[in-house]
């Protein structure tokens, strides 16, 4: 059941996220990456020093292949469907349509998969994972709204996209849930396939995004911060 609510929290992050345009509340550029940079440090430590190594643990050298395996899924489809997280109106990288939705879609359910595979593993990198995942889908919904609102979508339309999009984090959680909690080696397989989409998303998208048009010395300090705070949590278990 706690890892149900987690998944909840991590859909309800990704509306809030996507509310802010949505809502045409203001908010400052220079917090929105500071924001992201957090964000990536908090994703990019989650996958390195957490979810790889607890990986390694278990399934040895073919953790590293189903690290490869995330990191290469991701990539793939996203540069076959030209999908990127950009909060600019004026983006040139997307192709929004089914297969941007679909793709959106497969990240979110692959975020409430790394949440269930981490705390059946392991509690303690379940709470660390379930953080990073809350963390990156605030800037995460707020960039799928935007690119909605830049491709003419309905106001009512976007918040039906955007909680749809949240919803699957909810779908794959369950999904999750169904690897056994006995078979530890694919477990650890699930986690390391996990870790390294978390890798690809921090490195290739919210990095990027954090440093685009803002050269401000905050960022990397805000990335710093986000990075080592998970590192400390390494030596907790």
């Amino acid at each position: 059941m706690q890892i149900i609510i987690f998944s909840i929290l991590a859909a309800g992050a990704t509306i809030l996220g996507g509310g802010i345009p949505l809502l045409h509340k203001k908010f400052s550029e220079k917090n929105l990456n500071l924001i992201v940079a957090f964000s990536a440090g908090i994703l990019l430590s989650t996958g390195l020093n957490h979810m790889v190594i607890e990986s390694f643990s278990e399934a040895g050298k073919f953790a590293m292949l189903a690290v490869s395996t995330g990191f290469l899924i991701l990539y793939g489809y996203e540069k076959m469907a030209m999908v990127h997280a950009c909060r600019e109106h004026d983006c040139h990288v997307h192709s929004f349509g089914t297969s941007a939705l679909v793709g959106m879609g497969f990240h979110s359910f692959l975020d409430g998969f790394a949440i269930a595979v981490s705390y059946k593993l392991d509690q303690t990198l379940g709470l660390v994972v379930v953080a990073a995942v809350i963390l990156h889908r605030l800037p995460t919904g707020l960039s799928i709204a935007c690119i909605m609102l830049s491709h003419n979508y309905t106001e009512s339309r976007s918040w039906r996209v955007l909680t749809m999009i949240a919803t699957l984090a909810i779908i794959g959680t369950v999904a999750g849930m169904l690897i056994p909690i006995t078979q530890h080696f694919y477990l650890s397989l699930a986690v390391g396939i996990s870790g390294g989409t978390f890798l690809y998303i921090s490195t290739s998208d919210l990095l990027p995004m954090a440093h685009e048009n803002n050269q401000d010395y905050k960022v990397p300090v805000f990335f710093f911060i986000g990075f080592l705070g998970v590192l400390l949590t390494s030596f907790w278990h």
